[in-house]
């Protein structure tokens, strides 16, 4: 290994420890990051992280953007291209005030690789994206097969993301005892469930309909006098997979361990769905759907907060910037019934204004 590569590797080990230690990152991010140097590792060739300047930064972005998905063999989305700039412009950011570095990379370089500012402004936006109604959901889990423990595990999920509006990490990794049936509600310990940011926050079922909390409840019922779960056993427990009838591997029941990642769920989500005849959504829009089911009940302030706050929100900003936006059909019917309307005369009627 020539010095250069080796001093590469060591210069971005230390970074690393810097993203954890100093800055208390995630392992998620931290790995992001880790792939993001290596690309620019690999577009280098072997040259030293020290030969950095303005126009290897133009060079590398020109690369992103002809660059191949792997996987897909299509071109690499704005986005990513974009997160891959990030990462590594806040690499060589902190790299120009590293003893060795200083003097042979300066800050001003390191912002050639800065995204585009028009498809930055798109990602940051916050508009309207096509998610399930309540409706939609509601005939969902009721038209889903519970013949098996598996399929009533997966409509248990369903229900269970609607009902507190988890991310599928979170829920994966929660166990019966974060439960309490009693008050109607889930611990999220962020010391021990996988939330984002490891915040600890509790969550109240919310009001998506008696049906889905009812299977919750029937699920977690099932669980621990059908098979003898305790409080510390997984809430959505592992698929067993062994040699069948049919002397084949297939799915045989549920085991006494979580998933080993949410893309399990993911892919659960998708194909009910799809299987009911719907879009196959993502399981990140089912935010989107309970921030539309808040206007139906919130009516003050007050109401709003508590709702963006039962998702785990510190401020109520943050729900509608990334959950409220308003669908462009909807937007064209308010703007008419405004013009129609007139101004509110009684400005104490706050049941007219959140209408």
């Amino acid at each position: 290994m020539s010095k250069r590569v080796s001093d590469n590797l060591r210069i971005k080990r230390k970074y690393l420890v810097w993203l954890k230690d100093a800055k208390g990152l995630s392992e998620a991010s931290i790995d992001k990051a880790a792939a993001a140097v290596s690309s620019y590792q690999a577009f280098l060739a072997g040259k030293d992280f020290r030969a950095f300047h303005s126009e290897q930064a133009r060079s590398f972005k020109r690369r992103l953007s002809s660059k191949q998905n792997q996987r897909t063999g299509a071109k690499l989305s704005q986005g990513s291209i974009n997160g891959t700039l990030r990462e590594v412009k806040a690499f060589f950011k902190w790299l120009a005030d590293q003893p060795g570095y200083k003097s042979k990379i300066t800050r001003s370089d390191a912002d050639f690789l800065s995204p585009d500012l028009k498809s930055e402004r798109a990602r940051r936006s916050s508009c309207w994206k096509p998610h399930p109604s309540p409706q939609q959901v509601r005939k969902l889990v009721h038209e889903m097969s519970q013949e098996t423990v598996l399929q009533r595990r997966d409509r248990a999920l369903i229900a269970f993301l609607f009902l507190t509006g988890s991310r599928e990490g979170a829920a994966i990794s929660l166990r019966i005892g974060h439960v309490d049936l009693a008050n109607a509600c889930v611990q999220f310990d962020g010391r021990t469930v996988d939330t984002k940011f490891g915040k600890s926050f509790t969550t109240a079922f919310y009001p998506i309909g008696g049906e889905i909390e009812q299977i919750v409840r029937d699920w977690i019922g099932e669980l621990k006098s059908v098979h003898l779960f305790s409080e510390s056993d997984p809430l959505f427990p592992k698929t067993k997979v062994g040699v069948g009838i049919s002397k084949r591997f297939e799915a045989l029941g549920i085991l006494r361990e979580p998933w080993a990642s949410p893309s399990s769920a993911a892919k659960i989500f998708k194909q009910a769905f799809k299987d009911a005849g719907l879009s196959p959504f993502s399981p990140h829009r089912v935010r989107d759907t309970l921030a539309k089911l808040a206007k139906d009940h919130c009516r003050s302030p007050e109401d709003y907060k508590a709702w963006s706050q039962n998702m785990g929100h510190d401020d109520v900003l943050t729900t509608f910037r990334s959950y409220g936006s308003v669908a462009t059909g909807r937007q064209m019917e308010l703007l008419e019934k405004f013009r129609k309307r007139g101004p509110i005369q009684d400005p104490d009627n706050d049941f007219d204004v959140i209408e």
